[in-house]
């Protein structure tokens, strides 16, 4: 076990130096996912209202055919009132003509707030399409940015990586299993060193018995204020006989 403690400890070493290197980079990585997705929602917002723009381009034309039809059908059931011969005829064709034209101020209507909804939908995409471009070009220079961070650390980073999984080889999974656990919860610092009878990472006193047993490495241990695992390197712990 002393051996798998003192593997711990470096482990955690190397850990906050990738943390120390990631934390190089700022916020940008987050920028660049941020902007990532307002670009990608723009788009499909671009692409629903254009879809939409060409039902209504299509629907538009259908009801201005409709219109003419009905304008063409007008026209000629009011010829038709001078050849009518009856009472009766007439007060047929008239009523159609009442028919045909309520159709038709209907069928204007209609016309009247698709041509809206058109230019409304228009101009939808015109302020959107600028927006996009814009923000692609925000996202490169973001992406610029950070390529040039992640460059100047990556061989760094890289060499630490490598120290990380050849140490991690070298602990049983159970013991690496928990320092992975409590790392996640408290922030990349698992492993405290005790020095002069405290915890390293909440400073909260240690029984001398309980410094005893964390000097011998002989067993996991954890902090019971904190919860993080208790070791004993470097020689700081002086405990009595």
């Amino acid at each position: 076990m002393r051996a798998n403690l003192s593997e711990l400890f470096k482990l955690q070493t190397v850990d906050q130096e990738l943390q120390s290197i990631e934390e190089t980079k700022g916020d940008l990585p987050q920028q660049v996912e941020r902007l990532k997705k307002e670009i990608d929602d723009l788009k499909l917002d671009c692409e629903n209202t254009k879809a939409e723009l060409l039902e209504t381009k299509k629907q538009l034309a259908l009801n201005e055919g409709d219109l003419n039809s009905f304008q063409d059908k007008l026209k000629l059931l009011k010829e038709k009132l001078y050849a009518v011969t009856s009472n009766k005829e007439y007060d047929a064709i008239t009523t159609e003509i009442d028919s045909m034209q309520e159709k038709i101020s209907e069928s204007e209507d209609n016309t009247l707030e698709m041509i809206e909804k058109e230019e409304t939908l228009n101009t939808a995409v015109e302020e959107l399409e600028p927006k996009i471009v814009l923000l692609e070009e925000g996202l490169i220079q973001k992406n610029e940015e950070l390529n040039k961070k992640i460059t100047v650390t990556e061989k760094e980073y890289e060499e630490f990586k490598k120290q990380r999984n050849e140490i991690s080889a070298n602990i049983k999974r159970p013991v690496l299993y928990q320092y992975e656990r409590i790392r996640k919860g408290l922030g990349n610092t698992a492993v405290a060193n005790i020095s002069s009878y405290a915890c390293g990472g909440c400073f909260t006193t240690i029984p001398a018995q309980k410094a005893v047993e964390v000097r011998t490495m002989s067993e996991l241990i954890l902090c019971e204020s904190c919860g993080r695992i208790l070791v004993y390197v470097n020689g700081e712990e002086v405990v009595p006989n």
